[in-house]
């Protein structure tokens, strides 16, 4: 089943796959806190308006993810912003998003040592992304 990219479905899915990998849940043994992100519009893309994506992520654990506005998704502990064409990037692999942040390609609120301490967690929730079918909205 191929998911329509920042669906409801879509957002399931790859929650199920951040749970069911063994790798996250070492990596991200740790961690506590939300993470948003948000997506910028980017019209000539079928990308119409900002969108956001909320993480509750505990301990290795997700224990939500869902599509939200921008505004919900800037309240999280953890706001990473980029434009639509980035995300995409990332989650198809072209771009790692620590190193997005550090060259400036993404935006981070909050704090970068945390993000940094835990750059393989990060690195498994894109992998984690690649083994959900997505539909772009752009192909």
């Amino acid at each position: 089943m191929t998911f329509k990219a920042y669906s409801p479905e879509w957002a399931q899915a790859y929650k199920d796959e951040i749970n069911r990998s063994a790798v996250y849940k070492q990596a991200a043994a740790g961690w506590e806190g939300s993470v948003g992100l948000v997506v910028l519009a980017e019209p000539d893309k079928n990308v119409p308006e900002d969108l956001g994506i909320f993480m509750d992520l505990w301990h290795g654990e997700a224990r939500d993810v869902r599509i939200t506005s921008r505004d919900e998704a800037e309240k999280a502990d953890f706001v990473i912003s980029g434009p639509y064409s980035r995300w995409k990037q990332v989650s198809k692999k072209e771009l790692d998003a620590t190193k997005g942040i550090m060259l400036g390609q993404l935006k981070l609120r909050g704090d970068f040592p945390t993000i940094v301490r835990y750059t393989k967690a990060s690195q498994e929730m894109t992998e984690c992304t690649t083994r959900v079918p997505v539909e772009w909205p752009d192909e």
